[in-house]
């Protein structure tokens, strides 16, 4: 009677979704989902990390710039 009805999650696989492009992103990607990027002059992406795609129509940061 020791057990939980609730089922055990396995915290080592669980991915969540990025807050900015979405993804589900694991261990090894951390640093590009949530380190801020200083970039330059766009206001709309400085200091979001590397994942964040621009869509300002004139971004110029290499970084940001949404390329779809």
């Amino acid at each position: 009677m020791n057990q939980s009805s609730v089922p055990r999650q396995d915290k080592q696989h669980e991915h969540l979704p990025c807050l900015y492009c979405g993804e589900a992103y694991g261990p090894d990607e951390v640093a590009r989902h949530t380190e801020p990027v200083h970039c330059g002059p766009c206001i709309t992406c400085v200091d979001k990390p590397a994942c964040f795609s621009c869509r300002l129509m004139y971004c110029v940061c290499d970084v940001h710039r949404y390329r779809g």
